[in-house]
């Protein structure tokens, strides 16, 4: 019998940034296996406002196998015009994409060559004076593989410009 303490962590976790690569650079077997991809392959890095993540990975089954369906979602707020413009010709494509959710202490494996990953960019400016306007970026779809995590490596916090963990 295997007895789980159930205590707390004794930090706060926190998604710091995304890498978003081409799914070709992900495979299958490699995810399974649990092998990261080199970050400087990654089409696209965001850096992300922790406040801004709504993020989801339920597990689902059918046929009695179980399968899971991320759905992440986060603020872009830089509107520049050539912004706006580069997200709308990089994303709104389906089954393109694979990436690595990377938090001040761990990175996340989410999609691959065989279940890659939507991505959409969706306008929610409302010009109204607030000062809240944002795209949002969505990345979604479904995987059979389960999330592979892995520790944060040296490369990974220069990457995102991450404190050392105390």
């Amino acid at each position: 019998m295997q007895s789980f303490t159930n205590r707390p962590e004794s930090f706060i976790r926190e998604l710091t940034g995304i890498l978003i690569f081409d799914k070709s650079k992900m495979s299958y077997l490699d995810q399974l296996r649990g092998k990261f991809p080199d970050p400087d392959d990654a089409l696209y890095r965001y850096k992300v406002l922790p406040d801004d993540v709504d993020r989801s990975i339920p597990t689902q089954f059918a046929g009695g196998n179980p399968y899971y369906s991320p759905d992440i979602t986060i603020s872009l707020v830089d509107l520049t015009v050539a912004n706006r413009e580069q997200w709308y010709d990089n994303f709104n494509r389906f089954n393109t994409f694979a990436v690595i959710l990377v938090s001040n202490t761990e990175m996340m494996m989410l999609g691959n060559d065989r279940f890659p990953l939507n991505i959409t960019v969706s306008d929610n400016m409302t010009d109204d004076g607030s000062g809240t306007d944002y795209f949002s970026l969505r990345i979604y779809g479904d995987t059979i593989i389960q999330p592979k995590v892995h520790k944060i490596v040296p490369k990974f916090k220069v990457l995102f410009f991450i404190p050392p963990i105390l």
